[in-house]
Formats: C-alpha cells, structure tokens, sequence
C-alpha cells in the first residue's frame, strides 16, 4: 500500500519536470496560429479577397484569340445566267480565320458597381467569420486552460487527502500491532484510503482528457507533454449596461446577418440591371484566306482591323427576372426578421449570463470569505487524531469537509471566470478575452 502511494505521487509530481509550462497567453497563441478552424477561416478570407477585384465586378474588357481552319470536300454544280455551268466532283475548299478580338461592356444596367460593392461585403463576411471562429476558439482554450488550473490545484488537496490516509493507517496499523486497535479499525483505516487514492486516479484522469482537448484546441492533437502555469489573471470589473450595448453593435453572430441584408441589397440591384439595355464596344483585327477549286473566286484573302458597338436588350424573359427581384425582397425580409429575432435572444442571453455573472460573484465572495489552508487544516486533524481528540470517523468526516470546502471555493472561481467569458463572448470583441 505505501509502495502504491508513492507511485501515485512520483507519477503525478515527478511527470511535471519534463513538461513545457504554457501561459494562458501562450495557450491562445498557438491556438490562433494553428487551430484548424482558424486556419480553414484564413483562407476563406484569402479566397474572398483574391474574388474581389476589378474584372471580377465587371469593369474590365476581355480580349481572346479565335483561329478556325476547315477543309471540305464536296460535289458542286453552279448554273450561271449566262448559261455557263460550272460543275466538279470531288472539290477541294480550304479557308483559315484568325482574329484578336476586345470586348467591353460599358454599360450593363449599373450591374458592375453593384457587384463590385457586392464582393467587397462578401469579403467583410468573411473577415467576420474568422473574427467569430477566433473568438470561440479563445473561448474554447481559455475555459479549458482554467479547468486545468482547477483540477491541478484540487490534484493538491487529493494528494494532502491521502498522506492523511495514509498517516491514519499507519498509526491504526501500529495500534493493531499494540493491541490498542481493532481490526475493523484497521481495515475501515484502509478502505478510506483505497478510496482516496481511487478518487485520485479518476482527478489523475480527468486531467488528461482536458490536456487532450486542449492539444485539440491549439492544433496539436497527440502532444500534451505540456502543464499550465500557476498564473491567475485578475478579474476584470464589468458593467451590464456596456456589455448590452457592444453586444448590439458588435456581435459576430449579429453582425453576419446584418452583412447578408447588404449582400443581398447588392444582389438586388444585379438583377434590376437586367432591366436595362447592354452596351458594348469591340475591336478586332482578323485575317482571312480560303482557296476554292469551283465557285466565283478560286482564292480570297482579306487582313485588317474593325471595331463598333453592340446594344441588346431582353425585353421579355418569361418573367423569371421579376419572380428573382420578389423572391430577393422576401429573403432580405427573412433577413431582416432574424436580425431583430438575433437581437432579443442576445437581449435575453446577455440578461442570463448577467444572473449567472452576479450569482457567481456572490458565491465566490463567500467561499472565499475565509481563506482554507487545506495543509494546515489536515496537519491539526492528524494531530487531534494522534492524541485520542478525535475518533477516525471524525477525522473523516473534517476530511471530507475540508475537501469539499477547498472545491467550492475553487469552483466558485471558475465558475466566475467562466461566466465572465461568457459574457465577454457576446461583446464581439475576442481580445477582450485575452487577459
């Protein structure tokens, strides 16, 4: 049993020299720069930004090169008024067209600067969305570097627990041998110390499945040779009214519908250019030369430049441009409705996590009313135990109430940074996460 114990403790202390120690700020760091969501985010954005430029609004000509070469073989019979008659089987025809052609249309019913202001909100769109994958990203690290912390500083009072255990069956054991303790002593003496190293285990567990996560979280999955630091960040001091107040104004989740209401302003103003004509300019350099073996000309060649300007209008397209520009003013509608749908849920979230905010306060200001020194504590048990002021159960029974003491005080911190978070979350403004 002793042999176990000591496993027990080597395992969890002696582990920690040759783990990396990683601050909060190091955590988010590596999250950022690495965390796959984040990454597949960026280069939305990237793709985004390549999509917006000047050609892909429309502002632009194009310019392409066309070459045709044909040959045909065919039987031809030409009857002239002049009565000649002109007639071969098996004629040979060959002709070669090639030109440099340059479209331009200047004028397509406003469509291009609509487009143009289109792309650019699109790119916006996905510049939010990567503000908003990274915030929930430092969200994610943040709450489970802080679970880190707390279940490192409970792996303390788990070890403090079971030296006591450890001390008590010692001495019962010793007493046994003496004949001064029972042999129920003894093994209740043992049981509770079973317990208390099995209880240590599962702490043991919980650890690295969070260090798993957070692995996860910071892009790399498999590698938890790493521990946090001891470090906690003070709490900031938070206002309702001004978290409301960013939360309407700066959401992510809010700020995406508003950006699909401008798109699709944008969108409409594509499709109603459609109701005007197009104008286009062209210009072209060609060359043409054909041989013939029957026909008026036995060879034509002809080279030189051309330009003008072309007008089309769609006067009827069967309606479907006015089902598109209805059906576009009935999605902007929706988008609309869920922006204002949006905006009461955050009314609604930000009042909650306020409660659970003030809720928390309020429980961390009276677990830690009184400091717990849980060394302190269990050495005066043990002492009170050694000279017969305490029976073994009452000496569980402090254990325990230290134990749970020393929890609800650690919890209550936790449950208060992450309520924090929480509200920090809905100001859309991931720095602030960052302490």
């Amino acid at each position: 049993m002793k042999n176990l114990i000591l496993l027990f403790l080597l395992f969890s202390t002696g582990s920690a020299f040759s783990q990396q120690i990683l601050s909060l700020e190091e955590v988010i760091k590596r999250t950022l720069e690495k965390n796959f969501d984040v990454l597949i985010q960026r280069n939305n954005v990237t793709i985004a930004d390549n999509s917006n430029d000047t050609g892909a609004a429309g502002y632009l000509p194009t310019i392409g090169v066309n070459a045709d070469q044909n040959w045909t073989i065919t039987n031809t019979r030409q009857e002239f008024y002049s009565g000649q008659v002109n007639e071969k089987n098996g004629a040979n025809n060959n002709s070669l067209t090639a030109s440099v052609r340059l479209n331009w249309t200047f004028f397509d019913g406003f469509a291009m600067f609509a487009r143009d202001k289109r792309l650019q909100l699109q790119e916006d769109l996905a510049t939010i969305n990567l503000t908003a994958q990274m915030e929930m990203s430092i969200y994610q690290a943040s709450i489970l570097y802080y679970s880190l912390q707390y279940y490192k500083r409970m792996q303390v009072v788990y070890e403090e627990a079971i030296q006591l255990s450890k001390e008590r069956y010692d001495l019962i054991s010793l007493r046994s041998k003496n004949g001064a303790a029972s042999d129920l002593e003894l093994l209740q003496a043992k049981l509770d110390l079973n317990t208390d190293s099995s209880n240590y285990l599962k702490h043991l567990n919980l650890i690295s499945k969070i260090k798993v996560d957070l692995a996860m979280i910071m892009g790399q999955a498999g590698e938890v040779s790493f521990d946090v630091d001891d470090t906690v960040p003070v709490l900031p001091v938070l206002n309702q009214a001004v978290i409301l107040e960013n939360a309407l104004s700066q959401n992510t989740s809010l700020l995406v519908q508003k950006s699909q209401i401008a798109i699709l302003d944008m969108q409409r103003k594509e499709l109603q250019s459609r109701y005007y004509p197009q104008v286009s300019f062209y210009a072209q350099y060609a060359a043409t030369v054909s041989k013939s073996e029957v026909g008026l000309l036995s060879s034509n060649r002809s080279l030189g430049p051309g330009f003008g300007f072309t007008l089309s209008w769609t006067i009827l397209d069967g309606l479907s441009n006015v089902t598109a520009v209805k059906n576009n003013k009935l999605q902007k509608k929706n988008a609309e409705l869920t922006v204002e749908k949006q905006e009461q849920a955050i009314r609604t979230e930000v009042d909650k996590a306020w409660q659970d905010y003030t809720f928390s306060e309020r429980m961390y200001r009276l677990e830690n009313s009184s400091i717990i020194n849980t060394t302190e504590m269990f050495e005066i048990a043990q002492k009170s135990f050694e000279n017969g002021s305490l029976t073994q159960f009452e000496l569980r029974e402090i254990q325990f109430s230290i134990i749970q003491a020393k929890n609800r005080q650690l919890s209550a911190e936790f449950n208060l940074r992450t309520a924090v978070l929480n509200l920090s979350l809905f100001t859309g403004d991931y720095k602030k996460l960052i302490p």
